[in-house]
């Protein structure tokens, strides 16, 4: 399995948790590719919000311009965006965009704040 294979098969797992929970969820054309849209727009009345999704072992790391162009996304669209990771054998955990922290070359989520996460439960909310 390619490392996009594995990236787009827990899109669509995460998509289809969030429909269960009656969302709207449209997975963005050719995110991770220009890096300006998450992959994920998730919509339902009174709830809306884009998710990046990440399946990774360990710490994560984004870019300064993705993180910027996330951020601008939140500005243009009033929604915010959501970085979720699933490490191996764990389950979801999301990230808000002032949650990661910025280093030298961008930003990170390290392994220790992996559990300090939001709850797919919580993102819910």
């Amino acid at each position: 399995m390619t490392r996009y294979d594995k990236g787009s098969f827990y899109e669509r797992q995460l998509k289809a948790m969030l429909e269960q929970k009656g969302f709207f969820v449209v997975r963005a054309a050719g995110s991770g590719v220009a890096g300006d849209a998450p992959d994920l727009i998730v919509l339902r009345s009174g709830k809306k919000f884009g998710v990046e999704c990440k399946a990774w072992k360990e710490s994560l790391f984004l870019d300064k311009p993705t993180v910027v162009a996330y951020r601008e996304w939140e500005k243009t669209t009033g929604m915010p965006v959501y970085l979720a990771w699933k490490k191996p054998r764990k389950e979801w955990r999301f990230f808000s965009m002032v949650a990661l922290r910025e280093t030298k070359r961008g930003f990170a989520v390290g392994e220790k704040d992996y559990e300090a996460g939001m709850f797919f439960e919580d993102l819910l909310k």
